[in-house]
């Protein structure tokens, strides 16, 4: 149907100017359809703004929490890597500095077997044989057989070797994550048998008891690479000697975690101490979020009447007045501060720009701040009474569920699905439209096509007559 209608179309002389009065009827259309784009990029907007200002709010709440430390952070160094390395100071809350020496590390338990032929029997003649090993809290029983079948179905003598592995693999698959066992070709005859626990110290040592037949034999000479005693890490903190089953140690200074990585007649020092980098880049995050903030408002809430040009939020006026009011928020004084306790940003070198961006004034005056009243700064963002507490109420008015933004985009939803129904309705009589402009035409043509078919018929007639 459409095919006929388009041929229809191209062979109407009349159809440019039926497109020309459509174009012309699509005036108030157009006028909609401008106003919804205008409408998606308000919502668009919202969601930048809204983004922007949850972005601040996260900030603060992150810095407010006192647990968080993020305006006295604290760094770990040690002073030989290769002895002690310092893992986490995550506990200790203030300076210190912590001399170690580290005379042994903690060890694997490792038995190993007496060399034997590989090839030879003489294992098997002592028949088969069990044994009950203990590795940390668990406790087996082994046992391992001294004959297989072979190809004949008839009972042999295993090799020594194949003793020693049947008894690794028992170990290996009994102990799992406890020990591990293997059997070693120390050269083209003899064999030996280790066996080794996967956990390091004395609490983790191999114990061997009741065993019988061909593993009496095997573990009755067993010999031990490090004696029990000795399996546990030694090490002296200022003076205090500690005794550690692994290497990696966190109970002996409350808060630090360190490694031991070899042992040192070398006095180590682990030191803590503040990290002034890391606290000012937590006030750069600070303040980058705000004015992050200030611009993403800023650029959508601009009237520029020389260049003819706005922003879409232009006529959002509890929008624009964010910044100024956070602002003016930012400049007062903490309720409550003790005379010369830090009371506002200003104290510690942060003020504004004349465009709202939030900026370091006197780097001088912030680092000592940083360095010497760490705990007022991070009041001026945990006290409710704080100029930064009020900032965030103000901010989170705006991102709440029921809050400003919230609010404001409900309204433009609505417009939205107004100006929606209202392009829909008139999509429709542009139809309706085209459609009796085109009838309009047509009979248009019709009367002029008899017209011309009786102007014809004179002429024949007249031509007939001899007129």
């Amino acid at each position: 149907m459409n095919s006929v209608q388009n041929l229809f179309r191209s062979n109407n002389p009349y159809e440019k100017f039926v497109q020309q009065l459509v174009q012309l009827e699509s005036r108030q259309k157009l006028q909609l359809e401008a106003q919804h784009k205008d409408q998606n990029e308000r919502k668009t907007a919202l969601g930048d703004v809204s983004a922007s200002i949850s972005k601040f709010i996260n900030q603060i709440t992150e810095y407010e929490n006192p647990d968080s430390g993020a305006f006295k952070p604290l760094k770990t160094s040690s002073s030989n890597e290769n002895v002690v390395r310092v893992n986490s100071a995550a506990g200790v809350d203030r300076p210190s500095n912590f001399n170690i020496t580290v005379d042994r590390l903690a060890s694997n338990d490792i038995a190993l077997s007496q060399l034997m032929n590989g090839d030879d029997y003489d294992l098997a003649t002592q028949g088969a044989g069990s044994v009950t090993i203990t590795i940390g809290d668990k406790t087996e029983t082994i046992t391992v057989e001294t004959q297989r079948e072979n190809v004949d179905g008839v009972m042999v003598d295993k090799t020594n070797s194949e003793i020693l592995d049947s008894f690794a693999a028992a170990i290996s698959e009994t102990f799992g994550e406890e020990a591990r066992a293997n059997v070693f070709q120390v050269n083209n005859n003899q064999v030996q048998f280790s066996m080794q626990s996967l956990q390091t110290g004395f609490d983790n040592r191999i114990q061997i008891d009741g065993a019988s037949g061909v593993l009496a034999e095997v573990t009755n000479t067993m010999t031990k690479l490090v004696p029990e005693e000795e399996l546990n890490a030694l090490f002296t903190i200022d003076g205090v000697t500690f005794e550690r089953s692994e290497n990696m140690v966190d109970d002996a200074i409350d808060g630090l975690s360190f490694s031991l990585l070899s042992s040192s007649t070398e006095t180590v020092q682990m030191s803590v101490q503040r990290d002034l980098d890391e606290a000012r880049s937590n006030i750069n995050e600070f303040i980058s979020s705000f004015n992050d903030m200030n611009k993403k408002i800023r650029d959508r809430t601009f009237i520029d009447g020389d260049n003819n040009s706005r922003g879409p939020l232009r006529n959002m006026r509890s929008i624009r007045s964010l910044t100024l009011n956070l602002r003016q928020t930012a400049l007062l004084p903490m309720e409550g501060a003790e005379p010369g306790q830090l009371s506002r940003l200003s104290e510690m070198g942060i003020s504004f720009q004349n465009n709202g961006t939030m900026i370091i004034d006197d780097e001088d005056l912030l680092n000592e701040a940083l360095e010497q009243r760490p705990d007022e700064i991070a009041e001026l963002f945990s006290s409710e009474s704080s100029p930064i507490a009020q900032m965030k109420n103000q901010a989170e008015a705006f991102t709440k569920s029921n809050g400003i933004i919230s609010s404001l985009e409900d309204g433009v939803d609505q417009t939205i699905r107004r100006l929606d129904t209202r392009i829909a309705q008139q999509e429709r009589y542009l139809e309706q439209f085209e459609d009796r402009q085109r009838e309009i035409f047509n009979n248009l043509q019709q009367v002029i096509e008899r017209g011309d078919a009786q102007f014809q018929q004179v002429m024949s007639f007249r031509q007939s007559m001899g007129f």
